[in-house]
């Protein structure tokens, strides 16, 4: 099963979503910068995200795996029901992508800092 350049986008999105922790700080900060400079249109953007990913195989091999947890065993009766859903504005992804970034990296961030002591 071929999966469209909008599920390799959702994919990603759940991968900084769900699994932050997968990104180390010099990706965080890559990834960063390089987010304003991807496309907009869909196909490209999902291109520049497999691009980006190939530069850091951990990720490469998370996308991968989270790709086929969420789209590898939908079947063809499950595509009537999400085509009924309004398609996200191509616009919009990388929106959501930058936003995802600021709430699951900072979150991440905090976690790793140490407790405060009142010392």
């Amino acid at each position: 099963m071929s999966l469209t350049p909008q599920q390799n986008i959702e994919a990603f999105i759940a991968l900084i979503k769900h699994q932050p922790s997968v990104f180390l700080d010099e990706n965080r900060v890559d990834l960063e910068q390089q987010i304003d400079k991807f496309p907009e249109d869909v196909e490209s953007l999902s291109d520049a995200i497999s691009a980006w990913c190939r530069k850091y195989p951990d990720i490469r091999k998370a996308l991968s795996q989270k790709r086929k947890s969420l789209f590898g065993s939908a079947s063809g009766n499950d595509r009537g029901q999400k085509e009924s859903i309004p398609k996200p504005q191509p616009e919009d992804f990388r929106t959501d992508i930058k936003n995802q970034i600021r709430e699951s990296f900072r979150e991440t961030t905090k976690e790793q800092k140490p407790p405060k002591s009142n010392k």
